[in-house]
């Protein structure tokens, strides 16, 4: 079905398009000085982390932070542990997501990671 509905053409662009924005948002992490890549892209999916400067117990931060994104309700995020660090997941994937969705997950994302 999705296929007769879409196309494979189409259905190219997008995957293609999840895994370019996908690697553009991990690259505007990197930029980031409170930020960290913890496992990096594959296909659409990479993790990260929020290391402020002075913060003592960062997978407590990590965990808290993924927590309160997700009870904003604006964007749900899950996490994951990689090698003992609680990591924050990030995954362009959903069929009709636009760049502007993921540039609004950024945004979202720092707004609720730099809260005082």
């Amino acid at each position: 079905f999705l296929m007769r509905a879409h196309g494979l053409e189409d259905l190219r662009n997008r995957i293609r398009n999840h895994v370019a924005w996908s690697q553009e948002l991990c690259e505007k992490f990197r930029a980031e000085t409170d930020f960290e890549i913890v496992t990096e892209p594959v296909l659409s999916l990479f993790s990260f982390r929020h290391v402020p400067e002075g913060e003592g117990d960062l997978n407590r931060h990590n965990l808290d932070l993924v927590n309160a994104i997700n009870d904003d309700g604006r964007i749900y995020l899950t996490q994951t542990n990689v090698d003992g660090k609680i990591a924050i997941r990030f995954q362009v994937g959903q069929f009709d997501v636009t760049q502007e969705d993921v540039t609004r997950a950024f945004d979202v994302i720092c707004e609720m990671a730099r809260r005082s």
